[in-house]
């Protein structure tokens, strides 16, 4: 079992009991599958970037609630290696770190090589990405934009939207920022 997946069913099933959801009521809350839930909470599975989006909205939580084992330190030192990650298809998420003030921001690290297509993450939610190597478009599927090494874009991520590496594989930083509240 892999500490990841051990990991998000730990945090999985502590959220869930501290909101007095059943398995039944947090599948109609998500769209999960019962069944799936379960295995989650046990540590068995590999959930896609998809399923954990459903279950942080679900649970009204922060995506990287579900990824990130509390240790209470002020100093961290994250190696290239190290980290939670989570993959579906083209794009994989590496948590680097959270940043709480007045609100949440998530910061990942992303690798791309194909296309993925974004759901609505919430209400109010922003994403920020500084692309570091390759091409890609990134940004509101009705109209995304193309980023190359160096470039920055911000945009809403309420509403569907798209990563897609043009060159194979582009890597940067993705920022997920929560409104306050």
């Amino acid at each position: 079992m892999s500490l990841v997946v051990k990991t998000i069913g730990g945090n999985l099933r502590r959220l869930r009991v501290e909101r007095h959801l059943s398995l039944a009521e947090l599948a109609a809350r998500s769209q999960v599958a019962k069944a799936t839930l379960a295995n989650l909470e046990q540590g068995r599975g590999n959930p896609t970037i998809e399923t954990l989006w459903a279950l942080a909205l679900g649970l009204g939580v922060a995506f990287s609630d579900l990824l990130e084992e509390s240790d209470g330190t002020e100093v961290a030192v994250l190696r290239a290696a190290d980290g939670p990650r989570v993959g579906s298809g083209a794009l994989d998420l590496r948590l680097l770190d959270r940043l709480e003030r007045g609100g949440l921001t998530e910061v990942l690290e992303f690798t791309l090589t194909g296309r993925h297509d974004g759901l609505p993450h919430g209400a109010g939610i922003v994403e920020r990405v500084l692309v570091w190597t390759g091409r890609m478009l990134a940004g509101p599927a009705e109209d995304p934009i193309e980023l190359g090494p160096g470039d920055f874009a911000r945009y809403p991520a309420d509403r569907p939207h798209v990563y897609e590496a043009l060159d194979g594989e582009c890597r940067g930083l993705l920022l997920v920022e929560y409104p306050q509240g």
